[in-house]
């Protein structure tokens, strides 16, 4: 009896406040509605000298009655009509424009967060197992191949289960992904006639040979342990002395012994990609010289490079739309490959102020919408530039780790960049093409598969909310219901029908049929 009066007297309630308040869309933001305090407080002067338990009912109205009764917010005063899909335009960029995103990953992620990393459905991921050879003992330089191969083997055997069970996870991760698989190699063990300075090495010319046979027996190694392999890098940014440099002509005489010594000792190579500079910019140790260019598309399976910030703060698109062009030039008209990832710095000033991602403190930029926004903008301008797949640095961070570059943080918490990662990794399945269709006010991306067009990226790259108005074929091709839409791109009012509006720093994948 009591519950049939509260019923009645919440419709009764509910009619009064619908029509001094309006309808609610069911686009309404979180921002939109009151919060719980404010909702009691509002309740209260209409429930007063109704019985406690009626007041008590009212309160929790809000919370389990659709928010149907309040407008929307009002539409951003700035309003831009998107689009025609299709006249995208990238003149600049080379036939090779694919969408193939992924992730370095780390062999304890597989192990305690598979499942996380399968629903992020990464079209590739990049890996390191087995010994660190850093810490290996010195290798002889005039060692032939049964010498080197047992020293491998040993490396090995000396963690023998640990590396049985971390191969055998990856397989077991790679075999329900259906991910392709690039290898690093950090770098080669000592060689007996290196100086002792193990933080700033550099590739004896006469330590050439023997490196090729370790690389040789490592690969063999791995893949007869069952480690997944598709692509290999032979070393991590030889431009640098971090892990050790190799000057162009001598990285060029490496691979080319690599695949000599693999023929001779019968030993069947995964495809190699190289150099893997630190940075777009330093490719052009390699390229500026037309036969060093030559030599280096002929001797790499495909082209690699990592995409960091460079910290004379070049632009790294323009940087990139460079080197495509020599690379074209060239007659290399693959996609190059993107091997490493992630914005470190927003500003030039987040170095000063200890906020750049390099770094694992509270206000690190990755927590940021503004990260998010501008690492997607740029992996979409990338690949429409002839650049992928693009693997983003990294999964998660990790407890031994540094920095903060994770789309999961050390604790598990979630990334802004995380969701819109997902959601333009499962769009860009299948796709074959991208294009940027504009970039100001609001940068727009159209992806297509088989020749016609099967998304559109839209990203906000300001702190303001930006009105989208849809052409009215193209809201007409959208496969989500408009409930289902992405929550960046909410519904608005005061503006033309069909206006909504783009949260600042906001990204939406939309699907077309």
């Amino acid at each position: 009896m009591r519950w049939t009066v509260v019923r009645r007297l919440l419709g009764a309630f509910l009619t009064l406040r619908s029509g001094r308040q309006g309808r609610v869309s069911p686009f309404e933001t979180a921002a939109a509605r009151p919060p719980q305090d404010e909702v009691v407080t509002k309740l209260t002067p209409t429930a007063r000298g109704l019985p406690g338990y009626v007041v008590a009912a009212l309160a929790i109205v809000p919370w389990h009655v659709s928010p149907a009764h309040a407008e929307p917010p009002a539409c951003p005063t700035e309003v831009v009509k998107c689009c025609e899909v299709g006249s995208g335009a990238t003149p600049e960029a080379s036939s090779a424009q694919l969408l193939h995103l992924g992730l370095q990953i780390w062999p304890e992620d597989v192990v305690e967060a598979g499942d996380r990393l399968r629903d992020l459905q990464p079209a590739a991921v990049r890996y390191s197992g087995g010994p660190s050879w850093r810490r290996a003992p010195r290798l002889d330089r005039d060692a032939g191949y049964e010498t080197v191969q047992r020293y491998v083997a040993d490396a090995f055997d000396r963690e023998g289960e640990r590396f049985q069970k971390q191969a055998a996870s990856l397989d077991r991760f790679v075999r329900t992904s259906g991910a392709e698989v690039h290898f690093a190699i950090w770098e080669p063990p000592m060689t007996n006639d290196e100086p002792e300075a193990p933080n700033k090495r550099t590739l004896p010319e006469a330590a050439v040979r023997v490196t090729a046979l370790f690389y040789v027996a490592v690969l063999d190694e791995l893949r007869r342990r069952g480690y997944p392999m598709d692509v290999a890098e032979l070393s991590n940014e030889p431009d640098g002395d971090w892990n050790i440099r190799i000057p162009p002509s001598r990285y060029l005489a490496l691979v080319a012994e690599v695949r000599r010594q693999a023929v001779a000792h019968g030993v069947s190579l995964p495809r190699i990609a190289g150099p893997a500079v630190s940075s777009i910019a330093a490719l052009r140790a390699y390229l500026a010289d037309p036969q060093t260019g030559q030599g280096l598309v002929h001797a790499v399976d495909t082209v690699s490079v990592h995409a960091w910030d460079d910290r004379s703060n070049r632009n790294t698109l323009e940087e990139a739309r460079t080197a495509r062009l020599l690379l074209d030039r060239l007659g290399y008209r693959k996609p190059v490959a993107v091997t490493e990832f992630a914005i470190t710095f927003l500003d030039p000033a987040d170095r000063q102020r200890g906020t750049g991602a390099q770094l694992r403190t509270p206000d690190v930029i990755s927590n940021t919408p503004a990260y998010m926004a501008r690492t997607l903008a740029l992996a979409l301008d990338l690949a429409a530039t002839g650049y992928g797949p693009i693997l983003y640095w990294e999964f998660r961070d990790l407890p031994w780790g540094k920095s903060s570059y994770g789309l999961y943080d050390q604790r598990g918490g979630r990334r802004p960049l995380l969701e819109a990662w997902q959601r333009l990794s499962r769009a860009a399945r299948g796709a074959d093409r991208v294009t940027v269709i504009s970039r100001s006010p609001v940068s727009v991306f159209g992806l297509a598969r088989d020749g016609r067009e099967s998304g559109l990226v839209m990203v906000n790259p300001t702190s303001r909310p930006l009105g989208v108005m849809f052409d009215k074929g193209l809201g007409e091709r959208l496969s989500a219901a408009p409930d289902g839409l992405p929550s960046a791109l909410a519904a608005c009012s005061g503006a033309t029908p069909g206006t909504k509006s783009l949260a600042p720093h906001g990204a939406a994948v939309l699907e077309l049929r």
